[in-house]
């Protein structure tokens, strides 16, 4: 379907169109920050999981295809800044375009947080090995304004770099997955293809950590309005990028665990796993190379995801849920600079209110944490809208209803792996406090709209 034959894909915008397919996979594949994967999750994975990391991460590739199989029929259809909300409206009504626009709008912002805090976590512990000491805050400030600074450019070249940065890391954690096989002498390694260890409680708790670590590939769909042609190379990222992180993921928890099983390292009291997996090999410079990439691809996510809030905000604005003028578009690029900067001042100020008392590692677990519910919703949303969309158009067929069941029942069980047993706190207070927020931010949505 041509895009002039789309009366749907926001007709009302003002942003200028320049965002090529890499650009619209930069945002997607930075959406997810791979990288952090391997620097943080497998470890996470491997206490829970052991040898059958690499299974969890298999099953979790599949169950975030089946929620992509979802969006993709609606994302030929429509396109807007609005992302999933601009889906999930065409599908089940106005109610739901506003649930899953603050869904987002929330996710976005609380993800922006997590990955900036990481990344400073990095970058402190890096520049302390040379010999450089800054306080946590000044880290936040520096590269938080920087990720703002990109954020105010031109999309093409915030989405360009951030291509880049994550392929370089992804090239760094390839590296060592080399040198491990290589130390190896072996690529086969048997007891991960035994299942006589792994047990059904390891393999749900490391497909959680599995699904959870996908969230984000949706991010393309923010640039419905950018995009050259939204309704071929949104659809294409949105299936790529699952694809492609998914076998990145799989490859690296196998070769991870490998080195994990060879070197005997204590994941499960290790502050950083990678770094004493580089040790233990007597590569160290390595594990600093490793430990770079994974901030600079958390730096690419963070400014992704500031992004794609902005573009949230500015297409409620557009629907008159916010503001108008968080709708304006500005400067020589068409851009929405008021609703970038004011989305870069609130992540900022997040960051460095909790960079005062928190660890960088506990504030991306707590803001990670939040906005996973608010892709889950949006994804459980857009599950229910596409085989809504799909029997109005004549187009619903059995595939459609399956792919839609199995995936609901995957993000159900990523709920419920989330909230029971009850985690201690403050996470047992992370489901309330988003479920206020998200009732809020409708409710005020609402209110404007009547207004």
């Amino acid at each position: 379907m041509k895009e002039a034959a789309n009366p749907q894909a926001s007709g009302n915008s003002d942003l200028h169109r320049s965002v090529g397919f890499l650009g619209v996979m930069g945002q997607s594949v930075s959406g997810v920050a791979p990288t952090a994967t391997p620097t943080v999750n497998i470890a996470l994975i491997f206490v829970v999981a052991g040898n059958g990391s690499w299974l969890a991460y298999l099953i979790a590739t599949v169950a975030i295809l089946l929620v992509a199989l979802n969006i993709v029929p609606l994302a030929h259809t429509f396109s807007g800044a609005g992302s999933l909300s601009e889906f999930v409206g065409q599908g089940i009504g106005n109610l739901g375009r506003l649930v899953t626009a603050w869904a987002l709008l929330l996710a976005y912002l609380a993800v922006s947080v997590a990955t900036l805090a990481a990344c400073t976590g990095y970058l402190s512990s890096l520049f302390e090995w040379t010999g450089v000491s800054l306080p946590l805050v000044v880290w936040v400030l520096l590269a938080g304004g920087l990720a703002a600074w990109f954020a105010l450019r031109e999309i093409r070249l915030s989405t360009g770099l951030m291509l880049g940065m994550e392929c370089f890391s992804i090239l760094l954690v390839l590296l060592l997955g080399a040198a491990i096989l290589f130390r190896q002498g072996s690529v086969v390694d048997m007891a991960q293809f035994k299942a006589s260890h792994l047990t059904a409680a390891g393999l749900n708790g490391g497909l959680l950590i599995g699904v959870l670590s996908f969230v984000g590939f949706e991010a393309a769909a923010a640039l419905g309005d950018e995009a050259k042609n939204p309704l071929r190379d949104i659809p294409r990222a949105l299936i790529l990028t699952p694809v492609l992180t998914g076998l990145f993921f799989v490859f690296s928890a196998y070769v991870i665990v490998l080195g994990f099983n060879r070197y005997e390292i204590a994941v499960a009291t290790s502050e950083a796993p990678l770094d004493d997996l580089a040790h233990a090999m007597k590569l160290p410079g390595l594990g600093l190379l490793v430990s770079f990439g994974a901030a600079v691809s958390l730096f690419a996510c963070a400014i992704a995801t500031m992004v794609a809030a902005s573009r949230m905000a500015y297409a409620l604005a557009r629907q008159r849920a916010l503001p108008a003028v968080l709708g304006q578009v500005t400067g020589k690029h068409s851009s929405p600079r008021l609703a970038v900067a004011i989305a870069a001042g609130v992540v900022l100020s997040f960051a460095l209110t909790l960079a005062t008392f928190a660890k960088p590692l506990d504030i991306y677990d707590w803001l990670g944490t939040f906005g996973t519910f608010g892709c889950i919703t949006a994804y459980a949303l857009t599950c229910v809208a596409a085989p809504v969309f799909l029997r109005r158009a004549g187009k619903l067929r059995t595939h459609h209803r399956l792919a839609s069941a199995f995936a609901l029942g995957v993000l159900g069980f990523v709920i419920y792996g989330s909230i029971y047993p009850t985690p201690a706190a403050p996470m047992n207070y992370l489901p309330w406090l988003f479920i206020g927020l998200l009732a809020g931010g409708v409710g005020y949505s609402w209110f404007c709209r009547k207004r």
